[in-house]
């Protein structure tokens, strides 16, 4: 029955998109340009596990770092924006809110069973949702690996960058919290492998990646779009990518009948009311004090995701608290985030010289290079901290600078990524031990965990004259952050 369907389609295909000019020029291109490439070895793979090990070595120290802040996975928006509360539950527990699933499509029905086959082999909640995260880090850090090493890097550079891609603020950062990112992360390095493999895979592995990036983040479906597009003709590009919205289509019906205010990604109605992050929306409405710069969201999106930026305490609509990245500067006296950041500016250049070098490999590094104008694009304005989201497209960024290896006075790039890895690391956990500091402060404070229980209860709030002074006061001299309204720039 199967055959007859494909057939039936195929036909129809053939009689009309199939007949299109557009097909034919599709069709055309040349999509062996890197079959010269590096197939993946038994070392390669071996190495790349070791390197996921360290990965998920990292993300512990995380967690035992943020452990410091008992109320960090109850209190929403304690870390820099993230909603870690929602994001832990949804993945132990039916109940609860599910609403996000109208841009994270299916992220509770494709974790929940996860966690909670943990919890049945005897793990709490909350430590269950930790491990799943600690081992997609891990996994992360291995598919990043092995996506350089089909890039044609040695093992030697392989490994730097790994190294390099778990000193980043995004990995230090996210790593040791739960939330929605480190997946969206590995689905995003699944598609870049898939575009990188010598082999065209199979229909199976394209259509693995198109749910999965399509499942964990609305946005990132282009990852695997553009992937596609690169590898696949047009017949199996409509057809998986189809077959793959459908699938998604369906699991988000059944986990809309079965997970509490779970939303379906396809209906238009909560997916518009997206447009309410929008920065240029939010600072037409007065809702942000800090001003739509697009100059700081690139510099966040390309500088603070590798060499993180002091974090602040930040007021915002009746009176949220929460904490951002996203206009402050180098901290005073510190010469290492200076040192780091001098070094992957050039890193980053050398990587964007080698990329355009490399002819065997110019199909697929446009296309990479189309996945990370969209994400640009899109952070330009999308989002009041652009930190937020860096693990969906960190892998890029780091992937274009590994083109380094590729460009003249390759000691000069190598030496800038070990630079970066000692000075920006150093930077990236002090960074990390400020925040954990900023958010047990927060969470600590009597106004902030009022406006908490009326955040989760979502009753009526009377906000008083004295609590918008005592919040004032506390957030900028108990905690030690800079001034709500007047961040430093």
């Amino acid at each position: 029955m199967m055959t007859a369907v494909q057939t039936r389609i195929s036909n129809i295909f053939d009689a009309t998109v199939g007949r299109l000019w557009i097909t034919r020029i599709w069709d055309s291109l040349d999509r062996e340009v890197h079959s010269n490439g590096r197939a993946l070895t038994r070392p390669d793979i071996l190495l790349s596990l070791m390197l996921g090990a360290c990965g998920i070595a990292v993300s512990i120290w995380a967690f035992f770092q943020t452990g410091r802040v008992p109320e960090l996975h109850t209190m929403t928006e304690l870390w820099l924006q993230a909603d870690v509360p929602r994001a832990a539950e949804n993945m132990v527990t039916t109940a609860g809110n599910h609403g996000r699933t109208s841009v994270h499509p299916i992220y509770s029905i494709l974790l929940y069973p996860v966690g909670r086959l943990l919890m049945a082999l005897g793990a709490e909640p909350l430590l269950a949702a930790k491990m799943v995260t600690v081992f997609v880090m891990g996994a992360n850090v291995t598919l990043f690996s092995l996506t350089t090493r089909l890039l044609g890097l040695p093992q030697f550079a392989m490994a730097l960058f790994s190294v390099l891609f778990m000193a980043t603020a995004s990995f230090m950062f996210w790593s040791g919290v739960v939330e929605s990112y480190p997946f969206s992360c590995l689905s995003v390095l699944i598609a870049l492998f898939l575009m990188f493999r010598v082999k065209t895979a199979h229909g199976a592995w394209w259509m693995l990646a198109n749910v999965l990036t399509l499942g964990f983040l609305v946005t990132n479906w282009l990852f695997a779009l553009i992937a596609m597009a690169v590898r696949l003709k047009m017949k199996p590009f409509l057809t998986i990518g189809a077959a793959s919205f459908a699938f998604v289509a369906v699991l988000s019906v059944v986990q809309n009948q079965t997970f509490e205010k779970a939303a379906i990604f396809f209906n238009p109605e909560p997916l518009l009311r997206e447009s309410q992050f929008l920065q240029p929306a939010m600072q037409a409405d007065g809702a942000y004090e800090e001003g739509w710069r697009p100059s700081a969201n690139l510099r966040s999106m390309y500088v603070t995701t590798v060499v993180a930026m002091p974090a602040y305490a930040q007021q915002q609509r009746f009176m949220r608290v929460t904490t951002s990245n996203q206009n402050s500067g180098f901290p005073p006296g510190e010469i290492s985030p200076v040192i780091a950041v001098i070094a992957w500016v050039v890193l980053l250049g050398a990587g964007v010289w080698g990329a355009v070098s490399r002819r065997e490999f110019r199909l697929p590094l446009l296309g990479a290079g189309l996945m990370l104008t969209a994400q640009t694009m899109l952070h330009l304005v999308y989002g009041e901290v652009t930190f937020l989201y860096s693990l969906s497209f960190m892998p890029l960024i780091l992937l274009l600078a590994s083109q380094a290896w590729f460009a003249p006075y390759r000691k000069v790039g190598i030496a800038m990524a070990g630079i970066v890895i000692v000075f920006g690391g150093i930077n990236n956990e002090r960074r990390l031990q400020e925040q954990v500091e900023i958010a047990d402060c927060l969470s600590e404070l009597d106004t902030v965990q009022r406006l908490q229980k009326w955040e989760l209860a979502k009753d009526e709030i009377v906000i008083r004259p004295e609590d918008e002074a005592e919040l004032q006061v506390n957030t900028h001299d108990l905690c030690g952050t800079i001034s709500p309204s007047r961040p430093e720039s």
